[in-house]
């Protein structure tokens, strides 16, 4: 089977403006009204938008309750089979208390919109890393994602898709409860049935997902990843490229050797390699971890603050996930106004019958056509990686996707499209307004990343520091050790039908396209 990676965490980034645009670049009059008709008031600026969809805050007319709104393209009949099957996983799971919750949906002939609960409270690692949480607080934040895992896999659904950035506090309070979400990829499996679907986000897949047979046991897995890196500050799992990730994940050695883990409670590490199990035979259950020491015994887990090492690698994967989930929103952005229709208007040429896919062979065409053409948007592609699910066939969704990838996305002429497009005087720098302009009103981490600029040069901290063009590629293309983990997904159909689909539950946080 072949898979092609996208930008698996459908990014996040701060609020966009502007107003509610379809997935054809055309402003839509009708969008909205079928949600509109049942209750709400629907802010035209968008918070988050990328090429299959927007996300609004909205106000129920009924009690005045604020929620977000996500409306997702409908451009194929499967896209709203996907739509429809999500439905059902949320309006199964919309009573537990750390699961988002579903509050509304509808349809209509373009769109499918989902209303959901406000989660404000930022993401797992934000929190952790600024607040220099303890052992204690870590185990406190699993019990809460446990909980949420056995509710789903009781009734036999798989998340698919457990990484640090789909947990999410509720608010801001001290005791929030963690809130599990993005059911983008949740599947329901019938008894005995395995997934088959290689898909997620390959830092956190189990063993058993590369190999396409797995049940709710690779979310247990997912978890032991989160674990590992919020006590350690590290991956168990690493490598420049998915592919060395995925040798790694199969090889399945965790090591406890960093300095992080001397601070570590043996149940601790104990609790982690239980998880970290393969085969799924030998891999705690949720009921059981829950049953585990380190969780029974929590309260009596040391409450010392994290090790300075360890919160600024959290400190380091939440920063550097949140300056690139801002620049890959604006390079989708430019992707879907420059790229998009051309490509759109090329596939249905080829889709002579309206089936909603193209061949193979009719694919090559326009690989020979984009070359001949001069254009490099599908430069170095293999053909045949077009074809997530290797059925011979390509729809819409697989061939953005295929588009939609790293090494278009991170090329020179991309990068300074996103510069310039930040640059708002075209003094050809960024200052501290314009960098947390594009981080959504972010001005203390604008300000943090204008400081390791001014380390970078090795500049007085009383000088007024601008980014330059060769500044912003370095951040954005780092080496290995320097970035945080750019994690993507091995997908099937279902991956691309919302990429928005974590950003309706951070509402006036962040979000993600």
């Amino acid at each position: 089977m072949h898979h092609a990676a996208c930008e698996e965490e459908r990014p996040r980034m701060g609020c966009a403006g502007g107003k509610a645009i379809d997935g054809d670049g055309a402003e839509d009059g009708a969008k909205f009204a079928e949600i509109k008709a049942r209750g709400w008031k629907i802010e035209d600026k968008a918070i988050g938008e990328g090429g299959f969809g927007t996300v609004h805050l909205c106000t129920s007319t009924k009690n005045g309750k604020q929620r977000a709104c996500k409306a997702m393209r409908l451009r194929i009949p499967e896209d709203r089979a996907d739509f429809r099957a999500e439905v059902r996983v949320l309006e199964q799971v919309r009573k537990h208390k750390n699961i988002c919750h579903l509050i509304d949906h509808a349809e209509d002939s373009k769109y499918g919109y989902l209303v959901m609960q406000s989660c404000t409270g930022g993401e797992l690692f934000d929190r952790i890393a600024a607040r220099n949480c303890s052992e204690r607080d870590a185990a406190m934040a699993v019990v809460d994602v446990l909980s949420a895992l056995n509710y789903l896999h009781n009734l036999n659904i798989v998340h698919r898709d457990l990484k640090p950035e789909n947990l999410l506090y509720k608010d801001k309070a001290p005791g929030a409860p963690i809130k599990l979400i993005d059911f983008g990829l949740a599947i329901q499996l019938g008894r005995g049935q395995k997934g088959e679907e290689v898909c997620g986000t390959t830092s956190y897949m189990a063993p058993e997902v590369l190999n396409a047979s797995y049940s709710t046991e690779c979310d247990i897995w997912s978890l032991g990843v989160i674990t590992y890196f919020m006590l350690s500050g590290q991956l168990p799992f690493k490598g420049k490229e998915d592919e060395d990730k995925e040798k790694s994940i199969l090889k399945g050695h965790v090591s406890f050797s960093s300095s992080a883990w001397s601070k570590i409670s043996d149940a601790g590490k104990d609790f982690v390699k239980q998880l970290l199990v393969s085969p799924v035979s030998q891999r705690l259950s949720g009921k059981d971890a829950l049953k585990h020491k380190w969780i029974k015994g929590r309260a009596e887990l040391s409450s010392s603050p994290q090790s300075d090492e360890v919160v600024q690698s959290l400190k380091k994967y939440a920063g550097a996930h949140k300056f690139e989930k801002a620049v890959r929103h604006s390079m989708a952005t430019h992707l879907t106004s420059m790229e998009l229709h051309k490509l759109r208007n090329t596939f249905e040429e080829l889709d002579e019958e309206g089936a909603g896919n193209i061949s193979i062979d009719s694919l090559q065409k326009i690989l020979s056509k984009e070359s001949a053409s001069g254009r490099d948007l599908f430069a170095g592609f293999d053909v045949a990686a077009f074809d997530i699910d290797g059925d011979g066939q390509v729809d819409w969704r697989e061939f953005v996707a295929a588009v939609m990838q790293d090494h278009e996305l991170y090329n020179e002429e991309n990068l300074a499209k996103v510069f310039a497009e930040a640059d708002t005087n075209k003094d050809g720098t960024l200052s501290h307004a314009e960098i947390s302009k594009m981080l959504g009103n972010d001005h203390e981490f604008s300000r943090e990343i204008l400081q390791k600029v001014q380390a970078s040069r090795g500049t007085s901290h009383a000088e007024e520091v601008h980014m330059t063009l060769a500044e912003f590629k370095s951040i954005m293309q780092p080496s290995e050790s320097e970035g945080a983990d750019k994690a993507k997904s091995k997908t099937g159909k279902r991956k691309h039908h919302a990429p928005v689909s974590s950003m309706q539950m951070a509402a006036g946080g962040e979000e993600k396209i």
